[in-house]
């Protein structure tokens, strides 16, 4: 395959599901690729970002331009391809974020030569809500990490916990997930950890709830520890209302513990009926939800060994060759 010389955003290197995506892709770049990155520190939520992108890539002398996430140029004397993960900003952000993602973001992307997204449900919301063309767009599935899987380590609570991973936005779904737990038919015993630190608004419903003594928060959770806190849990929940794919997901099933999630959005198409999939608008539904994971042992069981199964299918390998192989093409 001949050399190409890719401009990349390297801006998305971080903590977040996003910069989990851009290393593990950056990890396994090929000998064919000579990367160079964009050099302006400009925040990732700028608005003048589109602009900023433009001018690197007219100073460059690169054959393509590439980013892991939803941000285009403003125009490119070069083909672009980006990474939409999720329409998430049409539903859960601000009604500017709507009308940015809209009136911006979507026409610009008629402009690239390729698209990527991390799911069918979100390839068809690109299509059906931003009237992006179908042939211009890639499913590549997130992958997951080879630790989650090999990982025979465990966090211990000193009792048995329901996990959540993830940040509090209002998608996730956190308050409902909370009051099914609070209302589950389940032994006292049973705590609901929670990765970050307490905020005002779940203490006030923690207090209302009455499950003062039956919540943890576990604060920043190192990205080498977190193997162990899926592999200590006695399930996770991630029920939330719209995921573009949701890898606590795949890290949960990698680490033999099941998951009570959505059967909603991305999440039921990851699941591949792997994991006990409920309406997430329905507190009663995830409460039923959680009293079947705890309460029928056989069917806990099912959960274990096909999640596991279904998580070996996913790859951070078969993600990071499929998209330099757009990027190369």
């Amino acid at each position: 395959m001949k050399t190409k010389s890719v401009l990349i955003d390297g801006r998305w290197a971080g903590d977040t599901g996003i910069g989990r995506l851009y290393k593990e892709v950056m990890a396994l770049t090929p000998a064919e690729a000579d990367c160079s990155f964009v050099q302006s520190n400009m925040g990732l939520g700028s608005l003048f970002s589109p602009l900023m992108l433009a001018n690197e890539i007219r100073n460059s002398t690169v054959d393509i331009f590439y980013s892991p996430s939803f941000m285009p140029p403003l125009f490119s004397k070069v083909p672009f391809i980006f990474t939409i993960h999720d329409l998430m900003h049409l539903f859960y952000y601000s009604k500017l974020h709507g009308i940015y993602y809209r009136q911006v973001i979507a026409r610009l992307a008629s402009k690239a030569k390729h698209i990527i997204t991390v799911s069918h449900y979100s390839k068809q919301q690109l299509i059906d809500l931003l009237g992006i063309r179908e042939e211009i767009i890639s499913v590549i599935y997130n992958g997951v990490d080879a630790s989650f899987l090999s990982n025979s380590e465990e966090i211990s609570l000193g009792r048995p916990y329901f996990l959540y991973v993830g940040n509090r936005r209002k998608n996730k779904n956190i308050p409902a997930m909370m009051a099914a737990f609070a209302a589950a038919d389940i032994p006292e015993e049973f705590v609901f950890a929670l990765s970050g630190k307490p905020d005002e608004g779940l203490d006030l419903l923690i207090k209302k709830l009455g499950i003062e003594k039956r919540v943890r928060f576990l604060g920043f959770i190192p990205e080498n520890e977190l193997p162990k806190y899926y592999k200590g849990a006695y399930a996770t929940l991630f029920v939330s209302l719209m995921e573009g794919f949701g890898l606590p997901l795949i890290e949960s099933m990698a680490s033999r513990t099941p998951v009570l999630t959505s059967s909603g959005s991305a999440l039921s198409e990851v699941a591949g009926g792997a994991a006990l999939c409920v309406d997430p608008l329905s507190v009663e539904a995830m409460k039923s939800g959680i009293e079947q994971m705890v309460n029928d042992r056989i069917f806990y069981q099912k959960c274990v060994e096909k999640g596991f199964e279904r998580a070996g299918q996913f790859s951070w390998e078969t993600t990071a060759q499929k998209t330099w192989d757009l990027i190369l093409s």
